[in-house]
């Protein structure tokens, strides 16, 4: 009976939201007038397709592609064959596309609904419900002389994906999405049975024989699958399209390294070294080099900065890359290390009813609505109605706390003697210091970025929409404050600026340039595709000037330095081996 009756509880709340959104919706102005909506060409998506080819095959111009996205929602308002196009990167086989004459697409191009710094309006492409848009971005952004701000829409190709294997599907099921890595042998074989990242722990383990017994790199991704997460890999096990192990004459290769926020969201479609790539092309065919540019996306959920180190010397340096970026502030950021807090407090756990509940984190007040919105879109839905109602955003009280600095330590001026144990930075510049070894050995510039927490005192946060964010910083940071979570990021990026003064490396001041928008992250650190744009465009502008310079000099691209047919370190191949679960 109570099941029944919460059902019909649910569905008539799920009935009442839907009213509530149709009436509350209101037309919007079409950007063109229907009669002049004409379509040249019908064209139907084929494989492999994307908008700007097909601009190009229809226009001559990449960068044209909005044309037919507005065209195409024009004409299925009148014709519903044709295709709604939600999102530029995304066009599925089959749909049917209006592309428009030559005079209407320039009269498009240089209408209010297409401008030349702002390719497509907001109700197209990467818009949140409600809230910051990539057009907010391209009006407040101070775009540099060198670079063209139309770029900031543009996208390229998506790379081919893989049939997802069954085999992968059902070992993620059984023991977790990470059972699918390819693991160092070295480390599984001291750190196996002590792992604790599996559901169950598997017997066999898809495994890399690691050089020199180097326990680092922990894990590769495999090379030339998509994954059940979503992800797509190259030869090398990189996320994103297929690059030769030698680099092609005229070429420029950067490296980007980091964890979760440098390989970004396994399943958005496209990562800031992607975009990265892609403007930067942009910039040389603009600018008359005769030069093109690969970037090579060697981030990895989890790791630290020992595996960033371990990235670098074994993957990253055999590929004769001109440039690394470096962009990693949260897998050894721990808040105990400079905050205090009572003693009855539990880190991660705030009091029952407080705050918002995560899927992705077990939590001793987790409600039969949160487990049923795991898998109920409704359940979900009727929760976001009663967190709207009963959470306003603001920051929720927290426990008194005190902010520590290592002995002898300058807050705004830090310097290295008295790092102590805090943000374990000591070890991280100690990395720091091994990687830039290894790049000067190899004429190698390392650009360094200041990391992106988004935790400000005061901030105000929407209870649906910014939701996981909110959750993140007041649960899976609980108690500690918005205040003192900036006060330590600030404090990180400090330090690494200190690091980068004293080792000649250029800063890309990352922190300082994203807009403090919260549509453009999903957590504190982990951002939303649009997000993803914004971050990929603030490290695009920063290292253009230094890359023209380096050009103009002659400093790159650097002549071949290997020697070798193929990489020293990454084997085409993989290997199992089979492990007990009381291993040592």
């Amino acid at each position: 009976m109570k099941k029944t009756a919460c059902i019909k509880w649910l569905w008539l709340i799920s009935v009442w939201l839907i009213v509530a959104k149709n009436v509350s919706a209101s037309p919007v102005a079409s950007p063109i007038d229907q009669s002049t909506a004409l379509c040249a060409k019908q064209y139907t998506v084929q494989a492999d397709d994307q908008l700007s080819k097909i601009a190009d095959k229809f226009f001559g111009n990449l960068l044209a592609y909005p044309t037919i996205v507005v065209a195409t929602n024009q004409q299925h308002q009148a014709d519903a064959s044709f295709a709604k196009i939600a999102n530029p990167d995304r066009i599925e086989i089959g749909w049917k596309l209006c592309v428009p004459n030559q005079p209407l697409a320039q009269s498009l191009l240089s209408s209010s609904a297409i401008s030349s710094t702002n390719s497509v309006k907001s109700t197209v492409a990467y818009t949140p419900t409600a809230g910051y848009t990539l057009d907010n971005f391209a009006k407040e952004f101070s775009f540099s002389p060198e670079v063209d701000p139309k770029w900031v829409y543009a996208s390229p190709e998506l790379p081919a994906r893989f049939p997802v294997s069954a085999e992968y599907r059902e070992r993620r099921d059984k023991y977790g999405y990470m059972v699918n890595y390819l693991w160092n042998e070295n480390f599984l074989d001291r750190y196996y049975s002590t792992l604790g990242i599996f559901y169950n722990y598997p017997s066999e383990m898809y495994i890399f024989h690691a050089a020199n017994q180097a326990t680092i790199p922990r894990y590769r991704y495999p090379p030339n699958v998509t994954l059940p997460t979503g992800l797509t890999t190259n030869e090398f096990g990189w996320r994103g399209r297929a690059i030769s192990f030698k680099k092609p004459p005229k070429t420029i290769r950067l490296a980007c390294v980091g964890a979760s926020t440098t390989v970004d969201g396994h399943s958005l479609p496209l990562s800031y070294p992607e975009l990265l790539q892609n403007w930067l092309n942009l910039w040389s065919q603009k600018n008359g080099y005769d030069l093109r540019f690969e970037v090579i996306n060697g981030g990895r959920e989890s790791i630290s900065s020992p595996d960033i180190y371990g990235v670098v010397h074994y993957e990253i340096l055999p590929m004769d890359v001109d440039y690394i970026i470096y962009y990693e502030g949260s897998n050894q950021f721990t808040p105990r290390s400079m905050i205090n807090w009572p003693a009855d407090e539990v880190f991660g756990q705030p009091p029952p009813g407080l705050v918002p509940n995560l899927a992705e984190l077990d939590s001793k007040d987790k409600t039969w609505l949160d487990s049923l919105s795991e898998y109920s879109v409704l359940a979900a839905r009727v929760r976001s109605v009663i967190e709207e109602l009963t959470i306003k955003g603001l920051e929720p009280l927290k426990p008194a706390q005190t902010f520590v600095l290592p002995a002898g330590q300058d807050e705004m001026n830090p310097d290295r003697a008295h790092l102590g144990n805090a943000l374990a930075l000591a070890t991280i510049l100690g990395d720091l210091d091994k990687i830039k070894k290894d790049t000067d050995s190899k004429n190698v510039k390392l650009l360094l970025g200041t990391f992106n927490w988004f935790a400000y005192e005061g901030m105000t946060l929407d209870p649906v929409r910014n939701r996981t964010l909110y959750s993140y910083l007041n649960r899976a940071y609980w108690p500690v404050s918005y205040a003192n979570m900036r006060r330590m990021a600030d404090y990180q990026n400090r330090v690494f600026k200190m690091w980068a003064a004293q080792n000649n490396v250029n800063i890309i001041d990352v922190a300082g340039m994203m807009p403090r928008q919260p549509d453009l992250f999903d957590d504190a650190i982990h951002n939303t595709y649009l997000g993803v744009r914004v971050k990929a465009w603030v490290n695009f502008q920063s290292i253009v000037p230094i890359i023209k310079q380096d050009i103009e000099s002659k400093v790159v691209p650097h002549a071949p330095t290997m020697l070798l047919d193929k990489h020293p370190y990454i084997e085409p191949i993989s290997y199992t081996k089979t492990y007990s679960r009381t291993a040592k």
